[in-house]
């Protein structure tokens, strides 16, 4: 009995430790900060709300090592304050709400700097409170800390005592005689805001400011649109460059293969019949012509299947037709036969001719085009940029984007190192194992 009352006492107790060490603690710091007229912290309070849920007793320990003069405001529950520790004990049946006070000896991790200009020169308080005039207060905000802030500023004024003169920087709600201003900023790396006044008595009004520890509101989801363009513009510079590739082909085989008309065709119409004591050789080169008109014809009838323009479908029309005629032509070796056979071909040499002009003016024309489109030119008078320029410029794109993803890459890095830190950031002190919530309220009093 007495050893089952025994085991029975140890079981108790580590159901009591396995219920502490499932605790939850949240550590909620709200810091606030009085500033002096040029924006130095003149004194910094701690309010610390730390909650506790569970069953059972607790024990927490905070960093103190900027912790001055702890004051508790929590009952049924006990702190133990020494140079470094905070201790706070008692039991929670639930949720366990602590509250105290204390002051903070520790660098903010924002700096601010006031600047005053009375009527467009930089002035002290006592130069213009109480006069007339108009009043810019300047106020820069620079993190100490890697660490990203929204920051909302916040003041209202009697509407008879001052006037806002630039409303459009702020959100600005009028409450009967009162006016409320607000205004926000990231200060990234740094950030300015300009609170212009105008007063026949001038003064400062109280201006707060909530610092929240924020990541900045950027859409990643550009990053990788850019990241898609960049690589489809990497497969469009390939595509552009194959074309050229193909188009200088072309260019260099029509340069090649260019068809040009002999002299001697050129004269035929007005010296065939003075050259009949050449007959002989003029039937020799007639039987090699059919062959080499052949390759001709096969020329033409090739660029007319692959092409949509008239001009080839003319040429190969009328190709046809020499064609045709040449094959049905019966050469023979008389005399007789040659020159009559003569007088026929310079009526056939005539069409052949401008068959020929044809063809090589529609040729023209289309190396024209080509180059136009490889290294730009007019078309119906438009000028348009060749594939060559073209690719120049998508070079450029190509390089200036590759900066500009690197930056964006820079910038993704920067914002998940702030996420990582902003998990577990704390000011006043680190609890073990709680979740850190932590803001900031600056306050500048009104001066008058």
């Amino acid at each position: 009995m007495k050893r089952a009352f025994i085991i029975g006492v140890i079981f108790l107790l580590l159901i009591g430790l396995s219920l502490g060490n499932s605790l939850k603690i949240k550590n909620d710091e709200t810091v606030y900060v009085l500033l002096d007229y040029d924006g130095k912290a003149k004194k910094v309070d701690l309010v610390n709300w730390i909650e506790v849920q569970g069953q059972g007793g607790f024990e927490i320990v905070k960093d103190a090592r900027y912790i001055k003069n702890p004051d508790l405001y929590s009952e049924d529950v006990k702190m133990d304050f020494t140079k470094d520790k905070i201790r706070f004990y008692g039991n929670v049946k639930e949720v366990k709400n602590i509250y105290y006070k204390a002051e903070v000896n520790r660098k903010l991790p924002l700096e601010f700097k006031f600047t005053y200009k009375y009527n467009g020169k930089v002035a002290s308080p006592k130069e213009f409170l109480g006069k007339s005039g108009n009043l810019d207060i300047e106020i820069y905000i620079k993190p100490i800390e890697d660490l990203p802030f929204r920051i909302v500023m916040s003041t209202e004024f009697p509407s008879d005592d001052l006037i806002l003169r630039n409303p459009e920087d702020f959100m600005v709600m009028v409450l009967g005689k009162t006016v409320r201003v607000t205004g926000f900023t990231y200060p990234i790396p740094d950030g300015k805001i300009i609170l212009s006044l105008k007063s026949n008595k001038l003064k400062v009004p109280d201006i707060t400011f909530t610092a929240l520890p924020s990541l900045p509101p950027v859409d990643l989801s550009t990053g990788e649109k850019l990241k898609e363009f960049y690589n489809g513009l990497e497969g469009f510079l390939m595509l552009n460059q194959a074309h050229q590739k193909i188009l200088k082909g072309i260019l260099e085989s029509l340069e090649k293969n260019t068809l040009s008309i002999p002299q001697e065709f050129l004269t035929l119409p007005f010296t065939l019949m003075s050259y009949q004591n050449k007959a002989y050789f003029i039937s020799d080169s007639l039987k090699t012509y059919p062959k080499s008109f052949n390759n001709l014809y096969e020329f033409i009838k090739s660029k007319a299947e692959g092409s949509k323009e008239e001009d080839w479908k003319k040429a190969l029309s009328l190709a046809e037709e020499v064609k045709k005629e040449i094959e049905e032509n019966n050469m023979s070796d008389d005399v007789k036969k040659i020159g009559d056979f003569l007088a026929d071909l310079n009526f056939q040499s005539k069409k052949a001719m401008d068959l020929l002009s044809a063809s090589l003016e529609g040729l023209q024309k289309m190396e024209e085009l080509l180059n136009t489109i490889l290294y730009g030119g007019e078309i119906e008078g438009k000028k348009l940029p060749g594939l060559v320029d073209v690719e120049k410029n998508m070079k450029k794109s190509k390089d200036t984007l590759k900066s500009n993803l690197m930056e964006l890459e820079k910038g993704e890095k920067k914002l998940k190192e702030w996420e990582n830190k902003l998990k577990d950031y704390n000011f006043a002190g680190r609890i073990e194992g709680a979740k850190s919530i932590v803001r900031f309220y600056f306050k500048l009093k009104e001066m008058k």
